[in-house]
């Protein structure tokens, strides 16, 4: 018995020996096991702490971004109130009061937009800002293009009372919208409540709206008094029906300068005309026939880009409802559509009267400018409202190229026949006369010179009066 309980005693104290080694490694596994979880721990929080870290480094990055943009775009603006400031810079003069009127409804449009983009960027900081980019880009280049427009159209003014004033109110607008830029920079709105922000960019596109609202009725006072013209927001016949027809009759009047030039160049040669007069009318009418058809094209160009921009922006509504909401646009492209036509007849006008004689090379060089200045005017109606890469709108824009090719062509062709004609003169032998003679000529001259720069000086007077009095769409009220 004893023997056997010393065998158990020593059985006992194995065991207690083993189960104290387990007690002991299971400890250490513990203690193993809870700084592991520790160290991954602070693991994870050092990771966090550095991806919070990169996130705000990108979002100060992207902050600093739209900051750029937006200081380049209160540059642009202010480079346009200096252009506008300038009395060297006349601005486009081709524009006309309705083109006008649309780029100030497009300017206004483009305040709302970002307006809208600024409040969904304000209650997400951290979002997409892409849209204000794009809006403010917008409002930008808007103001750029109406201030430049509108400088061109001060010479429909009656007065220098009213030229100050139109200019003034585009400066304050321009001032107002260059507003956007720099309050909605981060600098600026870190300085307030988050509650405040919305107010500032819903305030300043309150005063833009109201300054637009004024440089409206400033402009309208340009627009010449004619009973014969149809307004578009307040004609009772349907408005897309006018706009078809306007678009027609200007695709049908090119047609017919087409058929009237080929009727010309299918003429018999007058007997009577020597083979330099004969060659100088068989280029006038080839490029005359080269710029019409340019023309042409422009129409077709024109009248696709119209109905693509009508299907894009009516939505659900009709498309007399789109033209009547945007009166202004409907009316500078008639305006612009008329122009093209008439400016195109006087072409053919011009031509027929230098092959018989009746108008001079000048006049022709005119007459194509004149259709130059048309064609910017129908391409720049078009653009207020066409959709971004268009493809319909690029054509617009090659035909119009093609037409301004067409237009150079004609006038370089002109220039080189009147060089022609000036050396074909009889130059005088100055080394035979007398110095009496000389001199007698060369006062004659000199008196010449001042008489065409007194009559240089009265032609451009009586051409600015003439469009202070206002500008003529009706082909039969079309003058040179």
């Amino acid at each position: 018995y004893d023997d056997l309980r010393a065998e158990n005693e020593q059985l006992r104290q194995a065991k207690d020996d083993e189960i104290a080694v387990l007690q002991a490694g299971m400890d250490h596994s513990i203690v193993a096991m809870a700084n592991l979880k520790k160290q991954v721990g602070g693991n994870q929080s050092d990771l966090q702490r550095r991806l919070d870290a990169v996130l705000q480094e990108h979002a100060q990055k992207l902050k600093r971004i739209l900051d750029s943009i937006l200081r380049s775009c209160a540059d642009k603006t202010d480079e346009a109130v200096f252009n506008l400031n300038d009395p060297s810079n006349l601005g486009n003069m081709t524009t006309t009061v309705e083109h006008v009127l649309a780029t100030i409804e497009q300017v206004h449009d483009s305040g709302n937009s970002l307006t809208a983009s600024f409040a969904g960027y304000l209650a997400n900081p951290d979002g997409d800002q892409t849209q204000v980019i794009s809006t403010a880009v917008g409002l930008a280049n808007g103001l750029d293009h109406l201030l430049t427009n509108l400088k061109g159209i001060v010479r429909f003014a009656n007065s220098e009372e009213s030229v100050e004033r139109l200019i003034k109110v585009a400066r304050q607008t321009a001032t107002i919208g260059r507003q956007f830029f720099t309050k909605g920079q981060s600098n600026h709105m870190e300085r307030l409540l988050a509650t405040e922000r919305p107010g500032v960019i819903l305030d300043t596109n309150r005063e833009l709206q109201q300054s637009l609202t004024t440089l409206t009725g400033l402009t309208e006072s340009l627009v010449p008094k004619d009973v014969n013209r149809v307004s578009v927001a307040t004609t009772n016949e349907d408005v897309s029906d006018l706009v078809e027809r306007e678009m027609l009759n200007a695709a049908r009047a090119i047609d017919e300068a087409v058929a009237r030039l080929q009727g010309l160049m299918n003429q018999p040669r007058d007997s009577s005309l020597t083979d330099h007069q004969v060659q100088v009318n068989d280029a006038i009418l080839d490029s005359s026939m080269a710029m019409t058809n340019a023309i042409a094209q422009l129409i077709r160009a024109a009248t696709a880009s119209q109905l693509e921009i009508v299907l894009q922006g009516r939505g659900s509504s009709t498309k007399a409802a789109f033209y009547k909401k945007n009166n202004r646009w409907t009316e500078g492209l008639i305006s612009a559509a008329k122009a093209v036509a008439i400016a195109t007849n006087n072409l053919v006008e011009t031509a027929d009267g230098v092959i018989k004689g009746t108008r001079s090379l000048e006049h022709l060089v005119v007459a194509a400018r004149e259709v130059s200045a048309a064609t910017v005017q129908l391409v720049a109606a078009s653009r207020v409202k066409s959709q971004p890469y268009s493809k319909t709108q690029e054509r617009l824009e090659w035909a119009a190229k093609a037409v301004t090719e067409a237009s150079a062509h004609l006038v370089r062709a002109t220039q080189k026949l009147t060089e022609r004609e000036e050396e074909n003169k009889q130059a005088e032998d100055y080394d035979k006369m007398s110095n009496l003679e000389f001199k007698s000529k060369e006062m004659e001259q000199q008196v010449q010179i001042l008489k065409l720069e007194k009559d240089l000086v009265g032609a451009r007077r009586r051409l600015a009066e003439m469009r202070r009095h206002g500008y003529h769409a009706e082909e039969e009220e079309s003058t040179f």
